[in-house]
């Protein structure tokens, strides 16, 4: 395991369970003791947690789905799944973006790219926010709704009233977790009706997530593999290769 997906997947345990020893850390990611303590500083450095006698504990800001927290981790994947996405969109497109770091991150792309004319729709605050207040001329819907704590995603009836008003080209969409067995995964229950109302005013439809994202299967169940065109991500192993060849429906790795 690398050890950039080895802090995430720390990370992540120590944010369902509050706190966690070094040895309850060892055992459960099958790594040194020393391994883990520089793990644990590294999360200790970027504030992410704090060291405790016997283990460490989740900073108190940076709950689960917190926008900040997750930015920072797999920053430089999410900016080459953003470059790859770039190809995808055309001058005069309609796009939709999903909330989330890795959407925030093709946003800032899409303000510095030389694309023109994209109609862009998204439930993200923080996404508007940065599309507006740049020099580009994109037109910006943005979906309205009730902003959730953490990560700014605009959720509720009021949402989904407005989504249902446009018919869009390509939705991308970051996810919580991508699995075979599983689908298309999301953590939050409402931010998953979200995307699946999306996708489904949607004419293409494209996971963006990092490699770590793979094998995960979080609690709401949104969209099955076969419902999307094509997953953005930074790497791409043989095995996930050869194992989206054998689906029924071709889904482009990018």
């Amino acid at each position: 395991m690398l050890s950039e997906e080895r802090r995430m997947k720390i990370f992540e345990y120590l944010k369902s369970k509050t706190s966690a020893t070094t040895d309850e850390l060892i055992e459960k990611f099958n790594a040194s003791g020393s391994t883990i303590r520089r793990d644990l500083e590294y999360l200790a450095n970027k504030q992410f947690i704090r060291r405790t006698h016997s283990g460490a504990i989740v900073n108190t800001p940076y709950t689960e789905g917190s926008f900040i927290v997750n930015y920072n981790f797999m920053k430089e994947e999410k900016q080459i799944i953003a470059r790859k996405t770039l190809k995808l969109i055309e001058d005069n497109d309609f796009i939709a973006l999903s909330g989330g770091t890795t959407s925030y991150m093709l946003a800032y792309e899409l303000i510095n790219s030389s694309l023109r004319d994209l109609t862009i729709l998204t439930n993200s605050v923080n996404i508007s926010t940065l599309i507006i207040e740049s020099t580009k001329n994109f037109r910006l819907i943005l979906t309205g709704g009730m902003p959730r704590k953490g990560t700014y995603e605009c959720i509720g009836e009021i949402a989904l009233r407005t989504i249902r008003n446009f018919n869009i080209d390509k939705f991308f969409v970051g996810v919580n977790g991508i699995s075979i067995k599983g689908g298309i995964t999301f953590s939050n229950m409402e931010e998953a009706e979200i995307a699946k109302e999306v996708h489904s005013h949607s004419r293409k439809t494209y996971v963006i997530a990092d490699h770590t994202k793979f094998g995960i299967i979080k609690s709401a169940r949104t969209l099955e593999i076969n419902e999307i065109d094509g997953i953005i991500t930074d790497f791409i192993s043989e095995n996930l290769d050869k194992t989206f060849k054998g689906l029924n429906k071709k889904i482009e790795l990018i």
